[in-house]
């Protein structure tokens, strides 16, 4: 179970005052968001910087999910230097989190006119 936060400002005319004391009583909302987090990693373990990790929402048909390609993308983020990645998330829904990952090789420079011709 997760609090919603409050803003209290505490400006213009709430302003605190100098040697002025305020006392005051905050009382959270309960909130349902949830989070989504994961590591990307290469089949040697070593973590992914810059996958694209996307995230759909499975859309309902008939009260159950009869067809899995049937998604709705969200949002979409990349891995960090570490390979993690975060979502904000509703609770109580389904999801799918799909991974890509490319580099492109080096284009070689060529060294001679007569090699350019194979590269």
């Amino acid at each position: 179970m997760g609090w919603k936060l409050e803003k209290i400002d505490l400006g213009g005319c709430d302003r605190i005052k100098p040697n002025e004391e305020i006392d005051l009583c905050v009382v959270l909302e309960e909130e349902k968001r949830a989070a989504i987090h994961g590591e990307v990693k290469f089949p040697n373990g070593k973590p992914v910087e810059g996958a694209v990790v996307k995230l759909f929402k499975k859309k309902e048909s008939k009260g159950c999910y009869d067809n899995n390609c049937d998604l709705e993308p969200i949002t979409f983020t990349f891995t960090d230097k570490c390979g993690q990645f975060l979502f904000g998330v509703e609770s109580e829904k389904d999801y799918v989190i799909k991974v890509f990952y490319y580099k492109p090789e080096k284009k070689r420079e060529c060294k001679e006119k007569e090699e350019e011709e194979k590269c």
